[in-house]
């Protein structure tokens, strides 16, 4: 990590030297950064956040190898569109910015991004249900509707601390083929081509962790979906005609709970 005390630069006293702005930045990336804002305070609003640990990101929509991403020490109900720091495709600030960023937050920009063309946002969190489940040999189960809509798209990656380039590799991998990880006794990465369905596949992941957690700790015998069943589900779920699963129902009204309870994101 960058020295923090160089500078933390929340207050604003030491940020990149020609800060973006509304007067600065393409529509499209001010949208992003909009969009990018608004995902941090959601999940605070909802109970997801981790003091200023984690990380949320966005692809630069009109520069697709640069990402956004917050300086560490930021809380998330403090984001705005104008407070995230621009890192190169090579983990380099693209402006002259010596805020305090998190090796970590920059590291899962070149591993997801770079693997997922796809993809435009991230979230990687800590909540407790989720590394509760990670924590279990077993997984998530198919024990609740949140898990058949989502297990098909969830993979498994063994904590490491030492994020290495073999670390990378693998995590790249992984992120190719799936747009779940929970990373094990650890926390989770949910992959979004847009900001409400980055949100969604969180926020549905750890109420199907949260179930499971509760269920089990009834100690009694757990009603089990069976494999066949949670197919045909998702089958079904997937071809309604009027619900996508992409959190695009959700976002407008997540948007509209911010503007009335955690305004400000958007400047």
């Amino acid at each position: 990590m960058t020295d923090p005390g160089d500078a933390v630069g929340l207050d604003g006293t030491t940020t990149a030297a020609d800060p973006p702005d509304q007067s600065n930045c393409t529509e499209s990336e001010w949208r992003a950064r909009i969009h990018l804002a608004a995902l941090y305070r959601a999940i605070h609003l909802y109970g997801m956040s981790d003091l200023v640990n984690g990380a949320i990101a966005a692809r630069v929509p009109d520069q697709p190898d640069h990402y956004l991403t917050h300086p560490y020490g930021m809380f998330w109900e403090e984001a705005t569109a104008s407070s995230f720091i621009t890192i190169a495709a090579d983990g380099t600030p693209v402006h002259d910015d010596r805020r305090w960023t998190n090796d970590g937050a920059v590291n899962l920009c070149r591993w997801i991004f770079g693997a997922r063309p796809d993809i435009h946002f991230f979230i990687h969190g800590h909540e407790v249900p989720i590394a509760a489940v990670g924590s279990l040999e077993c997984g998530l189960l198919w024990v609740n509707q949140p898990a058949v809509y989502l297990g098909h798209m969830l993979g498994y990656l063994d904590y490491r601390f030492d994020e290495t380039e073999q670390f990378g590799a693998l995590f790249s991998d992984l992120a190719e083929r799936h747009n779940l990880l929970i990373s094990r006794n650890h926390g989770h990465y949910a992959f979004g081509r847009t900001a409400g369905e980055s949100f969604f596949r969180s926020f549905y992941l750890r109420q199907a962790c949260e179930i499971q957690i509760n269920a089990m700790s009834t100690g009694s015998e757990l009603h089990l979906i069976s494999d066949d069943e949670a197919g045909r589900f998702q089958e079904q779920m997937y071809a309604s005609p009027h619900y996508n699963y992409d959190g695009a129902t959700e976002w407008p009204g997540l948007i509209r709970k911010l503007d009335r309870e955690c305004p400000g994101y958007d400047r």
